[in-house]
């Protein structure tokens, strides 16, 4: 028993001997970190201009079609922010190009090699053990306490795992495809919640990120109508408008999810309101040309919200006003002008109207399967093979979890958004109210798509959560008198 004991304390004493040692390491670094030219490197990180700097590279080098030097850019970048910045904000900001960096013609990587994977292997690699010693460095388990959406999570991996529980076709494969949607819809949450600091200047600078995200993927769109073989030579079709990462569809909802945040930095600026909005407009205007009509149905209203938002809020309301008064005569001229152009173009709306495109189709099947199996649903790999994905989309999240998971399925997942509801309607300030506008976009338009499943969006979306949650937490009196000694700060 006495030695049982024994190595019991000496293990225990070894551990807050690590403890102390990683302590003594992380403010050593941290020093080191916060010295005179680490300190401008940082503050360069965290500056729009990095932002800038990491669309323009990679806009060059996704239109030269050179993905090899692509994704070693944005792994060195990331990786340079990781080591030398506090929070992990800039390289989650890189993050979100490295998702739409594949050129056209390499949706399936014909045109890497085995060297390109070897090179390629080598930055991820590199990469990730700098993503791991920042987690060492800098995560911040103290920001994971008191989450609103602890038990909602929890709700949700139960309705996930059990998807297509007592099918006759299950397979096992549904186990691993559920973790991979709980690692984009929980994983990725508490990723930015650990490692990302929720004040208002990172909130800023995530709508500059949104911005220049914005305009890069506008600039592929309209650089494809040039460099696009296939889409040149089939009429410019929207079925041959495929890019490396993803097809019309889901060019039209990255753009879509750019666009609110342009409207908060219109705003909330001082200056240069006017860019703000000429940004979104230009996102708007690239997104028509996507022929993406899921993601257009939602985004001429929230267009026309954001900017009443910023009419009745923003801090230049003369400015916005002249900015909207200019949009409207240069589309009135831009019609009359260039009027065959733009109904050649827009025949493809006229033409097609509601049209599903085979939308109907899918929930008329999905509503069959639920009829059969309605506990537990028939799984997330059920007829996989028949789709072009790993597992069925139905073009709609909730008929989606209502098939995959039964009535356990979608009861789990309306109860994890009855949550996200209450999050963004409560002490509605004006940073929870454009945040709202962003995930309630996203969240509106995978009605008729499958963008939820997606981590791109889903990195939106949880950006969109935590930002809300700790702003919410900082807004209720009763909260902030609860929490402020641990550090919570409203972002407004």
């Amino acid at each position: 028993m006495a030695i049982a004991n024994g190595g019991t304390y000496g293990r225990t004493t070894r551990m807050r001997e690590l403890a102390y040692k990683l302590a003594l390491f992380r403010a050593k670094f941290g020093k080191w970190r916060e010295s005179g030219i680490m300190r401008k490197i940082s503050d360069f990180f965290y500056s729009p201009f990095f932002i800038y700097a990491v669309g323009v590279i990679s806009l060059g080098l996704n239109i030269l079609g050179i993905d090899e030097l692509t994704y070693a850019f944005l792994a060195v970048a990331g990786t340079s922010s990781l080591v030398v910045c506090s929070d992990a904000l800039p390289a989650f900001g890189v993050l979100t190009f490295f998702t739409v960096a594949r050129s056209v013609g390499n949706r399936d990587f014909e045109k890497f090699n085995s060297a390109s994977y070897v090179v390629l292997g080598i930055f991820g690699a590199v990469a990730g053990l700098a993503f791991l010693f920042h987690l060492l460095m800098n995560f911040s388990f103290r920001r994971l306490r008191s989450s609103r959406f602890n038990l909602a999570f929890a709700v949700l991996g139960f309705g996930l795992i059990t998807n297509g529980f007592f099918f006759s076709g299950y397979t096992f494969r549904n186990i691993p495809d559920a973790l991979k949607l709980l690692v984009y819809m929980v994983g990725v949450y508490f990723l930015l919640r650990g490692c990302v600091r929720p004040t208002r200047d990172s909130l800023r600078y995530f709508a500059f990120v949104c911005l220049v995200h914005g305009l890069t993927v506008g600039a592929q769109v309209l650089a494809t109508y040039f460099i696009n073989k296939p889409f040149i030579d089939g009429g410019f079709s929207k079925d041959n408008l495929i890019f490396g990462w993803g097809i019309s569809n889901t060019a039209g909802e990255v753009l879509f999810r750019d666009m609110p945040l342009c409207f908060y930095l219109m705003c909330t600026e001082k200056k240069n309101n006017w860019y703000y909005f000429v940004a979104a407009c230009m996102i708007v205007i690239a997104q028509v040309f996507t022929y993406a009509r899921a993601s257009l149905l939602f985004t001429l209203p929230l267009f026309c919200l954001c900017y009443v938002l910023c009419l009745i809020f923003g801090k230049k309301r003369a400015q916005t006003l002249i900015c909207g008064a200019a949009a409207f005569v240069a589309g009135i001229a831009a019609l009359v002008v260039m009027k065959d152009e733009i109904a050649q173009m827009l025949k493809f709306f006229t033409d097609n109207g509601f049209k599903d495109r085979g939308r109907f189709e899918l929930w008329n099947d999905g509503i069959n399967f639920f009829k059969e199996h309605p506990v537990f649903g028939v799984g997330l790999r059920h007829r996989f093979k028949e789709l072009f994905h790993n597992f069925s989309y139905y073009h709609n999240t909730l008929i989606q979890f209502t098939v995959t998971g039964g009535v356990v399925g979608i009861g789990t997942y309306l109860f994890f958004r009855m949550h996200t509801y209450a999050l963004f309607t409560q002490k509605l300030t004006l940073e929870r109210l454009f945040l709202g506008v962003l995930a309630g976009g996203i969240l509106c338009i995978s009605l008729l798509d499958n963008f939820v499943m997606y981590l791109g969006s889903q990195l939106f979306l949880n950006f969109a959560i935590v930002f809300a949650e700790h702003d919410l937490n900082a807004t209720l009196p009763f909260a902030y008198m609860r929490r402020n000694k641990r550090g919570y700060k409203a972002l407004y």
